[in-house]
């Protein structure tokens, strides 16, 4: 009875947008990117790391196509391309399914057909952001680019500036899609919803992917 109270209080817990918020705010330590800043950064690239895609996509008829997560990262790196005049590395390998096209494929087409915006380099051979950031060098030393502009959720940025730091990069974050900037607190911040749930199992994954990489790597 103590653990399954334990359980059942610990998931009303987790259901709470305001619990969400607070706990989003312990991950997403850096703030939207201010475009000063960002010029007097001297970026050489905009990398933007891809979040999943979704299959079928009989709407579009493909077998696949971005997942909200990717394409939220892909508008906004195609803005900053577009007011930056820097060119764009996308990365996103093959995770189980090998007769599907590589993520960095899918949001090269993308970019190009629904956002007029060119890939110069893919980087489709990692399956995590670790690889993510291995990879990315790989291809951009090679180029003489080591500053870079990196795009991916907020929830998501202090891991992967984490991974392509230890690459040598360095990195000027660019993060969207904030689960801890929400605006004021209300009535139904204090009442269980299902996003809020989902949200803190995300925050969740991010906490423990850090963990897991430092025991790793």
């Amino acid at each position: 009875m103590i653990l399954i109270s334990f359980s059942l209080s610990l998931l009303l817990l987790l259901s709470l947008p305001v619990v969400t918020k607070y706990l989003a705010a312990t991950q997403e330590i850096y703030p939207p990117l201010n475009n000063n800043a960002a010029q007097q950064f001297s970026a050489q690239a905009i990398v933007v790391l891809g979040g999943g895609i979704r299959k079928p996509a009989p709407e579009y008829l493909q077998k696949v196509t971005l997942k909200n997560r990717t394409l939220a990262r892909v508008r906004y790196a195609a803005l900053l391309a577009r007011q930056a005049h820097l060119p764009l590395l996308v990365g996103g390998g093959k995770i189980l399914k090998k007769d599907l096209p590589a993520e960095a494929e899918v949001m090269t087409a993308v970019l190009s057909n629904e956002f007029n915006q060119k890939v110069r380099w893919q980087e489709s051979n990692s399956r995590n952001t670790t690889e993510n950031a291995r990879c990315t060098h790989r291809i951009l030393s090679k180029n003489g680019v080591q500053r870079i502009i990196l795009v991916t959720h907020a929830l998501h940025m202090r891991r992967a500036v984490e991974q392509f730091e230890l690459q040598g990069f360095a990195v000027m974050p660019a993060p969207t899609v904030f689960l801890s900037r929400t605006g004021s607190l209300d009535l139904f911040s204090f009442l269980p919803s299902a996003t809020a749930l989902e949200h803190s199992s995300l925050v969740i994954h991010e906490i423990m992917g850090r963990v897991w990489y430092k025991l790793r790597y």
